[in-house]
């Protein structure tokens, strides 16, 4: 089995719907032979990939998808936070991500101490939004691991997911965050072209085998679809020199767990 916890909509193209978008993410899944998927909205009103009551909506009712909720705390922040409880309370989200980086907030921001609140109420992630980024030098210093300890220090029942190890600074992000046990990680976009480059093949593959061997419950599978390939992720886990057991724990059985999913 396997699971994608990172997961976006295809971008809006001129004369595609949304529902296009839905039904080629579906083909796609078929085709990689992904068996559910978390699908990640944007966190503004209108977005080509989906703001968060579209992706709700074209979620509902199909039992191979699930969807995060997301908030940007820079605009009216306390009733979508109301929002996202009742989404969490009827069981229609199953995490919340945040963007630090593309939003110019830090984790520590205490406009989102509300939102990590809610996280442990209903024991669901926080996903966090990590790395460089090609169009904007700055992003990373947002994101920065070093911040993000500070959170999982003062909220040691939160599961904090780090999304794209922080690259291409693994290495450091590795050894800041080893002995946070809630801290887990995806490897979404971590096949990409540019973040090899950035950061090394050799080098992914060195922190992801030393955080599975250490913390077999805290690696999850996510790709970053549509933005990057499903194949090349599902090659990176195969090529690791991990046990069966340790990949297929990385494939479907963590984020199980990880994000209390109910599977149909």
């Amino acid at each position: 089995m396997i699971i994608d916890c990172h997961q976006h909509l295809p971008e809006l193209k001129e004369g595609r719907t949304l529902e296009d978008s839905k039904r080629e993410l579906l083909q796609e899944l078929k085709r990689s032979r992904v068996d559910y998927a978390i699908l990640i909205p944007d966190n503004t009103p209108t977005s080509e990939i989906g703001s968060l009551d579209e992706v709700l909506r074209l979620a509902e009712n199909d039992r191979r998808l699930f969807v995060m909720g997301t908030i940007d705390v820079q605009r009216n922040k306390e009733p979508h936070i109301r929002k996202l409880d009742e989404l969490f309370r009827t069981g229609r989200i199953v995490a919340v991500k945040i963007f630090p980086g593309h939003d110019t907030t830090y984790p520590t921001d205490r406009r989102l101490l509300p939102v990590y609140d809610l996280c442990v109420k209903y024991d669901s992630p926080i996903v966090i939004h990590t790395g460089a980024s090609s169009n904007n030098s700055k992003a990373a210093k947002y994101n920065d691991p070093k911040h993000i300890i500070k959170i999982a220090a003062r909220f040691p029942t939160l599961k904090i997911v780090i999304a794209h190890y922080f690259y291409p600074e693994v290495e450091y992000c590795y050894e800041l965050t080893r002995s946070y046990e809630n801290i887990h990680f995806d490897i979404s976009g971590l096949t990409d072209k540019e973040v090899i480059e950035e950061t090394g093949l050799d080098k992914i593959k060195k922190v992801l085998t030393l955080t599975a061997s250490e913390r077999p419950n805290n690696v999850l599978f996510g790709t970053d679809y549509a933005m990057c390939s499903i194949k090349k992720h599902i090659e990176l886990i195969e090529s690791l020199a991990i046990s069966r057991e340790l990949k297929d724990m990385i494939f479907s059985k963590n984020s199980i767990s990880a994000f209390n999913l109910k599977l149909k």
